[in-house]
């Protein structure tokens, strides 16, 4: 048999080779505290984006051996920023970065402000000061600006002092520290494998034939990867960058002949990483604590030897030790947080990052995901399908379309997504209008109308039907678009669909609506979609009475301030109407507990995999909502849902729901609850799931069911020309009846 050789050992030899002449060197004092002083201004230090100001260095207003400065607007000069800005073109080594000082202010105009700056570069990561409007007249006050240092993405480092507007700032005492130590006792990045660094932002892969060996070794190495990620000690422990060293492998595995070899690279890989005890202190539960379990069926149906799959299966349950390189989980809800790189300066037509995307998301969603089951296809195939995608993605709107159409097979409503842009402009178009339209009785409605300008005579009205969007019928265009929609169910498919169907390229947007019989042909003048605002200019109060003693508050708008109002209201009333059409803005079964709730009861149960190795879920104890209390609200009590009822508001409406005699009203909500997790992508993406599961007490779904009304409501075609909302008159009717 002929020897293979490792190229994982000659890689491992040379990385210690290389790294023996790469020892870390301390940094070099960049004059941070700006008190070595060049032709005027601090030195190494430099005026950037500057008009309008002086930079005048002064002495320190507490130590007469040490200087400040001040940045201060010319009087009559047309300003802008004034910024004194200094580069670093280490990259350091550590955690946190802080860049902190004294400002003192003097007359910044009120739409200015002074502050602190500081920049991984480039594109990592930013910070500043304006969110807190430092401006008008201030005394001295410590202030920092502080971020998570991503050495492996980073190149330099730059810092600033800065005042926007009219007015004078002056600065003093400026530190820079990495993890609380001043930066010129860090180290340089990296201190140990710098030959790994030609990875930092090109992944090394050139084309890859999109041959069905191909695709499925890929779809092995991704699985696998994701073991290895996610279960192995050495790695979870973050001695090892996996970006780095699936770049490093995919290579060796493509040019691999037969499955012979194949094997014996992955076997290798595996052991590549170091030994680990099959079991490290493996907790046992109860089955009916254990809310979902990850398949790993995958690992049967590897077309390898029972020696590498025991292998995977031995790994699969090993207990990761904690802290997690790569996951960690946020307090109280116990949804999972991600650590990983954004790369947001690799280029597109890098295919090794692109596959990065699909490998970290799949993984990710298989073991993280408490909602997988619900998921449209199997998840194994979902990745062998995708490869081809990513590979072929050579776009930007053919990567985005690529991401939406994987994001959407997880069936879940709050898979919100920042790709190339916010609005997905390059795969729906840069243009929108601003009326409003929705799906009533399985027709797109206008539903509200805006400030778009029409020619005369061809004014869009209120419950007109759209027919065609650019000489395209309707049902054509949902089935195109509808792939790149994330939903939980039909209900949040058809509210969000809209929106993406009247997105566009041109700046006219012609329409065929359908009004009493007649077919109009109504052309729309578009808007930059960032422009357009919502259409709703009317101030809705929070609680309002209506005829017959009922009280309707709207939970969009009530506020924690509104309840003490809403309790002297309710006296000798007749009902009470909470509107959960929207998104609340208070937690108003915790303000309300002990007004409505006349005892205390299970409302909700939690999954998560907190505490559980990946893959596995455990419910957690239910949760109550109300409390004991005889003088509770007597009257009755009717919650109002649609389609915008997500997250919060479906929450709220399971605590609600426990109130002896209340009753739902309306038709399905959006199906999407629990607190949500997001995951950084490559190129600087990210997107976003349901990172708990949310059951009811007896432990039934609430992901993609969402509240199940006890009377349904569906507004009609006539209810909306006519302006009435049928929903509001159901829940209405209810109260009288009693």
């Amino acid at each position: 048999m002929k020897k293979i050789i490792s190229p994982f050992l000659v890689s491992f030899v040379l990385n210690v080779f290389l790294s023996s002449f790469a020892q870390a060197q301390p940094i070099k004092s960049y004059n941070v505290s700006q008190q070595l002083i060049e032709n005027g201004i601090p030195a190494n230090w430099f005026k950037a984006d500057s008009r309008g100001y002086t930079f005048t260095v002064e002495k320190h207003s507490k130590y007469p051996d040490k200087t400040q400065l001040k940045i201060s607007s010319i009087p009559d000069s047309n300003v802008y920023s004034g910024v004194l800005m200094l580069n670093i073109p280490e990259n350091l080594e550590g955690k946190e970065i802080a860049f902190e000082g004294k400002i003192k202010t003097e007359n910044i105009a009120p739409d200015g402000f002074a502050g602190l700056f500081i920049q991984l570069k480039p594109k990592v990561d930013i910070e500043n000061m304006e969110s807190l409007k430092l401006n008008g007249t201030h005394d001295w006050e410590t202030f920092g600006v502080r971020l998570k240092l991503k050495p492996k993405e980073t190149r330099s480092i730059a810092i600033a002092t800065y005042i926007v507007g009219r007015g004078t700032a002056w600065f003093a005492d400026l530190t820079l520290k990495i993890d609380g130590k001043d930066y010129t006792e860090a180290l340089e990045y990296p201190s140990i494998n710098k030959a790994d660094t030609i990875y930092n932002f090109n992944s090394q892969l050139k084309e890859i034939p999109l041959t069905t060996d191909n695709i499925t070794k890929l779809t092995h190495v991704a699985q696998i990867w994701g073991v290895l990620k996610y279960f192995h000690p050495a790695v979870t422990s973050g001695k090892w960058d996996m970006d780095t060293e699936l770049f490093k492998f995919i290579p060796s595995l493509l040019a691999s002949q037969d499955p012979g070899t194949t094997e014996h690279l992955l076997s290798e890989w595996i052991q590549h990483f170091g030994s680990f005890q099959p079991v490290v202190g493996q907790p046992s539960f109860a089955k009916e604590t254990i809310a979902a379990a990850t398949s790993d069926e995958w690992i049967d149906k590897l077309p390898y030897s029972n020696k590498l799959k025991d292998r995977l299966k031995m790994l699969s349950c090993v207990m990761p030790l904690a802290p997690n390189r790569y996951v960690a989980y946020l307090g109280g809800a116990g949804n999972p947080q991600f650590n990983e790189y954004n790369y947001k300066t690799v280029p597109l037509s890098d295919v090794g990052f692109r596959l990065l995307g699909l490998f970290r998301y799949w993984n990710a969603m298989h073991y993280f995901n408490p909602n997988q089951k619900l998921s449209a296809q199997p998840w194994d195939q979902v990745l062998s399908d995708f490869i081809p995608l990513f590979v072929g993605a050579t776009t930007r709107a053919s990567l985005d379309g690529t991401y939406l159409k994987l994001f959407s097979k997880i069936n879940d409503t709050h898979a919100f997504s920042y790709l190339s842009d916010y609005y997905h402009k390059d795969l729906f178009g840069p243009k929108g209008v601003g009326f409003k339209t929705g799906f009533v009785q399985n027709q797109l409605i206008v539903t509200e109308l805006s400030d778009d300008q029409f020619k005369a005579g061809q004014e869009l009205q209120v419950g007109d039907i759209i027919m065609e969007i650019a000489d395209k019928p309707i049902s054509g265009i949902i089935d195109s678009l509808g792939q790149y929609v994330a939903a939980s169910n039909e209900s949040a498919l058809k509210r969000d669909l809209p929106s993406r169907m009247l997105r566009t390229v041109d700046s006219l947007l012609s329409l065929k609506v359908l009004r009493e019989d007649r077919e109009l042909n109504v052309y729309i003048p578009t808007r930059d979609i960032e422009s357009i605002k919502d259409t709703n200019t009317k101030t809705k109060p929070a609680i309002r009475k209506i005829k017959n003693s009922i009280l309707v508050v709207d939970i969009g708008v009530f506020k924690d301030s509104d309840t003490q109002r809403l309790k002297d209201s309710l006296r000798g009333q007749r009902g009470l109407i909470l509107d959960y059409r929207n998104y609340p803005s208070a937690s108003m079964h915790d303000e309300l507990r002990d007004m409505i709730f006349p005892l205390e009861k299970d409302f909700v149960i939690f999954s998560t995999s907190k505490g559980m190795r990946p893959g596995l879920f455990k419910y957690t104890s239910p949760v109550k909502a109300g409390e004991e209390n005889p003088k509770a609200f007597s009257g009755k009590i009717v919650i109002l849902v649609n389609e915008h009822a997500q997250s919060a508001s479906e929450f709220q409406v399971m605590a609600f729901r426990t109130i002896p005699g209340s009753q739902v009203v309306g038709s399905q909500t959006a199906g999407a609850d629990g607190n949500i997790s997001w995951l950084p992508l490559p190129l600087g993406y990210s997107t976003a799931f349901s990172g708990i599961g949310v059951y009811y007490p007896d432990k039934s779904e609430t992901q993609g069911i969402g509240i199940v009304p006890d009377k349904i409501v569906y507004p009609t075609i006539e209810g909306i020309r006519k302006h009435q909302d049928e929903v509001l008159q159901a829940g209405i009717d209810l109260i009288l009846k009693q």
